[in-house]
């Protein structure tokens, strides 16, 4: 049944695509005698950071934007959206990209059509990235340090994100709007080692606090919130079934591998993602 409807409402989306393109092409022409009343069609966009743009997938996206990474192995992709995520993407990069566009813009069209939209966002702002570099370095004090650099980022993260919402509203009035959130990146089992276990844990924590505090601004911006932490459990790095990438890095690493790290695979993006955010979406 999930995949029937994906596949309708990847159709809904291509005519409303192919209706903006035609807009943009053609001009509105002059108006039909005798215009027929039609309910208008399901568009669902997606906006945020990699996450949403679906890094990590295996199949990249032919159209991506330049320096986005995204992949058609995205949540957006898998449940026929419209994908803007961008790897590094931040609340203010996402609300100043809404607030830069023209409304003659195919963009600015699509989200004044859009019915759903979703934003995968926050972990760029308070700098997550940061901290997979540094922890996964032999660095105890670097790692520390960028932990607590997130702690520090945290509290204005909620003002962004209302800020966010706000513009998205303004582009996309007619949308339902769903913020979600991020999965733990680990497995915490018998067998890890110590160090590895304890950093496991902070890490964890770490990501329970962003989720908390996304959740958080999404109640007080009046739109709903998706949790993926029930859905990754048991498929972080350390279990015997990750839906995370993960993998040491090394001099001779290409820069691919660097990119893959800490974010879903495959398995995440259409097992975790997919099924949590097509459950939030209006139907």
């Amino acid at each position: 049944m999930q995949a029937a409807h994906s596949r309708r409402r990847h159709g809904r989306l291509v005519g409303a695509v192919a209706a903006v393109v035609l807009l943009v092409g053609l001009g509105t022409g002059p108006a039909q005698a005798n215009p027929i009343t039609a309910k208008p069609a399901d568009v669902y966009v997606a906006l945020g950071d990699s996450y949403a743009a679906g890094t990590g997938g295996s199949t990249p996206a032919p159209a991506s934007l330049p320096g986005c990474h995204q992949s058609l192995d995205s949540y957006a992709a898998l449940l026929g959206g419209l994908n803007l995520g961008c790897f590094g993407a931040t609340s203010l990069a996402v609300e100043a990209g809404l607030d830069n566009l023209s409304t003659a813009d195919p963009v600015a069209m699509a989200l004044g059509s859009a019915t759903e939209v979703s934003v995968t966002v926050g972990g760029n702002d308070v700098g997550t990235g940061a901290v997979a570099v540094a922890c996964t370095s032999a660095d105890a004090l670097a790692c520390a340090s960028a932990v607590q650099n997130v702690a520090n980022a945290l509290p204005a993260l909620p003002g962004n994100i209302v800020a966010m919402v706000q513009s998205i509203r303004q582009k996309a009035p007619h949308a339902d709007i769903v913020l979600t959130g991020y999965p733990r990146l680990f497995t915490v089992g018998p067998k890890m080692p110590t160090a590895q276990k304890q950093l496991a844990i902070t890490l964890n924590g770490m990501a329970d606090r962003l989720n908390a505090t996304i959740a958080g601004a999404a109640s007080a911006a009046g739109v709903g919130y998706v949790s993926v932490t029930e859905r990754f459990t048991g498929h972080g790095i350390g279990s015997n079934n990750p839906w995370i990438h993960y993998a040491q890095p090394s001099p001779l690493d290409p820069p691919e591998l660097a990119l893959e790290n800490f974010h879903p695979n495959d398995a995440g993006y259409s097992q975790g993602y997919r099924t949590a955010v097509n459950s939030a979406l209006k139907k």
